[in-house]
């Protein structure tokens, strides 16, 4: 029915595959696969978000390999800002993957991150309220930090979180050229800045940082309708799909 496909990857050697250490045994994992760019396909996390003067957000991602363009892994908007938190992507077919981190409608400048390739890569974007400061990391290893990029007020409360587009307004008037094409999995944020230290200790040991998360990319149960609904730990991912 649907080029935006719910599906449950379950291979022991997944996670040997994407960080090269070790199998943790056989995993049930969500993966959110986006066929092609649409101004419709996105994932929205039900999760009421408090103020954050700091945060974290991982996740893995593979971008297809044959779009290029503004891809936008998430945002996050509010009722009175809509560009209030964003990781986005520029993807240049033979080129370096680029990466942005937006913040209250302050734009960072592109960075290359990985390869533009069909490979699994780790990615974290950590921004704080103190000095503006923020940093961009893949598959382990930060590539770029900066600071100024709002110093003045926290990310805000009671927000919309959405996968693969850019909002325009509050929850919608999404863009096909500003949408993600690929897949996502395990995307984990906290209520914190993780330093470089835990955040290699995540890719190299398959361990998950407890402290500060506020969500966590863990399903206990999984229900398929028209609109897919999945209980993930005590939170709610509400993956919304439709036809082409």
């Amino acid at each position: 029915m649907s080029s935006l496909q719910f599906f449950l990857y379950c291979n022991a050697s997944f996670f040997c595959l994407c960080v090269g250490l070790k199998t943790i045994g056989s995993s049930e994992i969500l993966i959110l696969e986006f066929s092609g760019r649409s101004d419709r396909k996105h994932a929205r996390l039900l999760h009421n978000f408090s103020s954050m003067g700091s945060v974290t957000v991982c996740t893995r991602v593979r971008f297809n390999p044959n779009c290029s363009g503004i891809s936008t892994i998430f945002s996050y908007s509010i009722q009175s800002y809509i560009n209030e938190f964003q990781l986005r992507a520029n993807v240049i077919q033979g080129k370096t993957v680029q990466l942005a981190v937006l913040v209250h409608g302050i734009h960072g400048p592109y960075q290359d991150a990985f390869e533009h390739d069909s490979y699994w890569h780790t990615t974290c974007v950590t921004w704080s309220q103190i000095g503006g400061h923020w940093a961009l990391y893949a598959d382990g290893l930060a590539f770029y930090r900066g600071d100024g990029l709002n110093s003045t007020d926290s990310i805000g409360p009671d927000g919309l979180f959405i996968i693969g587009q850019e909002q325009d307004t509050f929850g919608g008037s999404f863009k096909k050229n500003e949408s993600f094409s690929g897949s996502i999995t395990d995307l984990h944020i906290w209520d914190r800045v993780l330093n470089s230290s835990e955040i290699s200790s995540m890719k190299n040991q398959c361990s998950l940082i407890s402290s500060g998360l506020v969500f966590q990319w863990r399903m206990t149960s999984q229900t398929i309708y028209d609109q897919v609904s999945s209980l993930m730990s005590t939170f709610m991912l509400k993956i919304l799909y439709f036809s082409s």
